[in-house]
């Protein structure tokens, strides 16, 4: 795939964002964890796990929408309808 123009400006934002929250995160971690009460590091521990752990499932289910939506088979009859009674007296 070949990189544009265009696109650099974003990847560059999109890189400068995700190195400013990897920052955020290593400075929370070493200057503030500590001054936390424990029930307080604990809850937002478990948040941070959930969030690491569901976010790329949520996102693959996400896409496998998408994906599943734009690859619907085609029906092969358009004319049967699914709930369609057959009346055997005719």
């Amino acid at each position: 795939m070949i990189v544009q123009r265009s696109h650099i400006g974003g990847f560059l934002i999109a890189l400068i964002i995700t190195a400013t929250m990897i920052w955020g995160l290593i400075y929370f971690i070493r200057k503030l964890w500590p001054l936390l009460p424990p029930w307080l590091a604990l809850l937002i521990f478990i948040l941070i796990a959930v969030m690491i752990i569901g976010y790329p499932i949520y996102t693959l289910a996400q896409w496998s929408n998408r994906y599943l939506q734009n690859n619907k088979p085609k029906q092969k009859h358009p004319h049967l309808k699914k709930n369609r009674k057959f009346n055997r007296n005719n």
